[in-house]
């Protein structure tokens, strides 16, 4: 069993803009789960912590890995996690792509590579998370970088 969950949002601003939102720390950190310590270069890794929640055998830790880059168009990361240090069971791979689009930005999201029962189950979670949460969390970090850079 495998799912991948694929989404796309549309904005009314540059594919530069939307680049600068997904790939500098001080804007990463304000919508995604971040702390700012990023670099959009391939083998960059950094580690992300959340509060831990032991009945779905996660400790909290996301390891991620930058696989992919080509400014203004694609960045791909490795996105993992497991019940404890050194033991990985969330193996997957996010990737943004931009197309410019009607004086706008189309953004398109894959977050693949959900196998297994239980991985399935954190992806419809996780795709919930990318719908509600994140995007609103992005469309703010636009709209305010937007407004402060006119």
């Amino acid at each position: 069993m495998k799912r991948d969950i694929k989404l796309k949002w549309f904005y009314p601003h540059p594919v530069e803009t939307i680049w600068q939102c997904l790939t500098e720390p001080e804007l990463l950190k304000q919508w995604s789960l971040s702390s700012g310590d990023f670099k959009a270069e391939v083998g960059f890794k950094w580690m992300e912590q959340q509060p831990p929640r032991p009945r779905m055998g996660w400790d909290g830790r996301m390891y991620f890995e930058v696989l992919e880059v080509i400014p203004h168009k694609k960045i791909s990361y490795s996105f993992k996690g497991g019940p404890r240090e050194g033991v990985i069971t969330l193996n997957t791979i996010v990737t943004w792509v931009l197309h410019p689009k009607d004086n706008g930005t189309e953004l398109h999201l894959e977050h693949t590579g959900f196998e297994g029962a239980k991985n399935i189950f954190t992806s419809f979670i996780m795709e919930l998370g990318w719908k509600n949460k994140v995007a609103q969390r992005l469309a703010k970090t636009i709209q305010n970088f937007t407004h402060v850079n006119r």
